[in-house]
């Protein structure tokens, strides 16, 4: 009667204690739930800017929170605890909260990441525009420039015809100074004492050698006066011509050299900012190509975890069930639950639009660099060609042409 007392007494000690160690480790598990909960909130808080995928509910803690409710189905021992199920119910919500964050959160960052490409495409636009008032610019001078070069044109045929001019002009007044020369070497010296001749013949030889001088050299000297007169003009427009076809010169080398110069900036404009939109396209779909990888791996996850979650809500009856101590019921509920299959849980609702990556646009760049024979060709048709390289300074090069081994 001891013995069966004794062993009475110790299994319901065993009882007892495998009770409160099971109620333990129900509780350790919910601790480390909720402390598992709680961090991933306040990493969600602190690090959603770094790291989008912070929040998505860990499977580990899942599947601890799976196996106390299933050991406690199971186990036929053990009734149903509604407070228990209440807090295993809202730990549940908030793992199902988390997971339509995370997607939410995965959702936002693919249009994030799709907005990329648009805004690397909206700044190569933005660049371009800028460029529209060079190209403007550089086309004005190209139409001022032919007709610089038709001014210039002119002043130079003028000034050609003032040289000439000239070389005629100061040829005749050479001639007629050496004419006036001959007319002056003809009159010979009548001063000279001659023998047995008075004072008065003296003064009539003087008078008559005046006369006589003055009709033959007189003329001749007005004639080279004049022709030095007119000689003095035309060096007066000649100088005035060369200055005009110079300074006109000089201002259609400088249009040259700013027309030149506004399409060499025009190509630095566009290189430049194709050079940056290629690199902004490849950050872009550096971005979304690693996203999308992380982003799919976690809504497949997810998906498993809800349709784990869903199961676990549904097991969760089982144990309300034993709480009734209604064992039909519960065998129904138990059998409910075991009969749910894949396609009995949606998810569609944690599906993430992966959206398109937008075709990408042809960044304008401007072929024509400065005096390629395509660019001399259209902007140097009147006047030479050599002006291109030759105006302003020495030798016209474009920096960012000489760079792509164009001239």
């Amino acid at each position: 009667m001891k013995i069966k007392l004794k062993l009475l007494l110790g299994c319901t000690t065993l009882g007892i204690l495998c009770a409160e160690e099971l109620q333990t480790t129900t509780d350790d598990v919910l601790a480390m739930l909720q402390s598992s909960l709680r961090v991933k909130e306040n990493n969600n808080d602190t690090d959603q800017n770094d790291d989008f995928s912070l929040g998505a509910p860990d499977m580990s803690s899942i599947n601890k929170l799976e196996e106390l409710v299933m050991a406690r189905v199971r186990d036929d021992k053990v009734l149903g605890d509604n407070k228990l199920t209440k807090t295993l119910n809202a730990s549940i919500k908030t793992f199902y909260s988390s997971i339509i964050a995370t997607t939410a959160a995965n959702q936002k960052q693919i249009i994030l990441n799709i907005k990329a490409f648009e805004k690397c495409k909206i700044t190569m636009w933005r660049k371009y525009d800028k460029v529209i008032p060079v190209e403007r610019d550089h086309w004005i001078m190209g139409l001022v420039y032919p007709k610089c070069i038709k001014a210039e044109e002119k002043l130079e045929m003028n000034k050609k015809k003032n040289d000439r001019e000239y070389k005629t002009i100061e040829s005749s007044y050479r001639t007629l100074k050496r004419l006036a020369k001959i007319e002056e070497n003809k009159c010979v010296n009548v001063c000279n004492n001659k023998k047995f001749e008075n004072y008065h013949e003296q003064l009539e030889a003087l008078s008559k050698y005046y006369a006589d001088c003055k009709e033959k050299i007189g003329p001749a000297v007005d004639k080279a006066k004049k022709e030095q007169k007119k000689v003095l003009d035309k060096v007066a427009a000649k100088k005035l011509s060369n200055a005009k076809y110079i300074a006109m010169r000089d201002k259609c080398k400088r249009i040259a050299y700013i027309m030149n110069s506004y399409k060499c900036k025009a190509i630095t404009m566009l290189d430049g900012s194709c050079s940056f939109y290629e690199e902004c396209w490849k950050r872009a779909q550096k971005k979304y190509d690693e996203d999308n990888v992380i982003i799919r791996k976690q809504e497949k996850e997810m998906k498993v975890q809800w349709r784990a979650l869903h199961r676990i809500q549904c097991f969760l009856l089982v144990l309300n069930e034993k709480n009734d101590k209604n064992q039909k019921k519960e065998k129904a509920q138990l059998d409910k639950c075991i009969a749910i299959k894949r396609a009995d849980i949606s998810t569609k609702h944690l599906d993430i639009d992966y959206k398109k990556i937008p075709k990408k646009p042809k960044c304008p760049r401007d072929p024509m660099c400065p005096c390629t024979k395509f660019y001399t060709n259209s902007y140097y048709r009147t006047g030479p060609k050599e002006r291109c390289v030759h105006n302003k300074v020495k030798n016209y090069l474009c920096p960012a042409c000489s760079k792509k081994k164009k001239r």
